[in-house]
């Protein structure tokens, strides 16, 4: 499961990114619960230490930061404070709006909501909806450009990529003959490779 918290009202789209992420991260509420004490007893608490692995915010129902949830804080009052961590995998997240299911409709005001979806992190990319025409990641001439790009790389094309590849928040992903991948990134967008961890 995902956790979605709404910023609307409180996200400093012009403030620093610790500004940003104190309100992110946030002090959530659980249902009934006011102390500490209350959220060790509680079944709501417990879905959501279940569910603490992802963090995504949205303002007015539009995806402004995904994080890794690393741990979590209740305060006196029974709040929920994450600890977090980037997360590069999911930053092509950022800019989409939440899919149905996920976004808040009118007169839902609970600012927290559970989404069910696999910890894989490719699923988390279904939080969002699909691309409108004319944004990045949608069909047509914005990813008919990123293919071109793409087999304009040198290597992209020797080997040339098997039939394994796919569409991801406007990246374009391909699998080589040998293994390799072939990330190609939209205009104003870059790619991190991070390391996998041993041990």
């Amino acid at each position: 499961m995902a956790v979605v918290v709404n910023v609307s009202h409180r996200y400093p789209r012009a403030g620093s990114r610790d500004e940003q992420l104190a309100v992110v991260r946030g002090d959530w509420p659980v249902p009934e619960v006011d102390t500490p004490e209350a959220f060790a007893e509680s079944d709501d608490a417990q879905e959501l230490l279940d569910a603490a692995d992802v963090l995504v915010a949205a303002a007015s129902n539009e995806i402004v930061d995904v994080q890794r949830i690393t741990g979590l804080q209740v305060d006196e009052g029974g709040h929920v404070r994450f600890e977090t961590a980037d997360e590069p995998a999911l930053v092509g997240l950022v800019g989409r709006r939440l899919r149905a299911g996920a976004a808040w409709e009118p007169g839902e005001s609970w600012p927290v909501k559970l989404v069910e979806v696999s910890r894989d992190l490719t699923e988390y990319l279904d939080l969002a909806a699909p691309a409108e025409p004319g944004t990045p990641g949608a069909e047509g001439a914005a990813g008919e450009e990123s293919r071109a790009a793409s087999d304009a790389l040198p290597g992209a094309s020797d080997p040339t990529p098997v039939g394994v590849s796919r569409d991801l928040g406007g990246f374009h992903l391909s699998l080589t003959d040998d293994g390799d991948l072939v990330v190609t990134a939209p205009p104003g967008r870059s790619v991190t490779v991070v390391a996998a961890q041993i041990g």
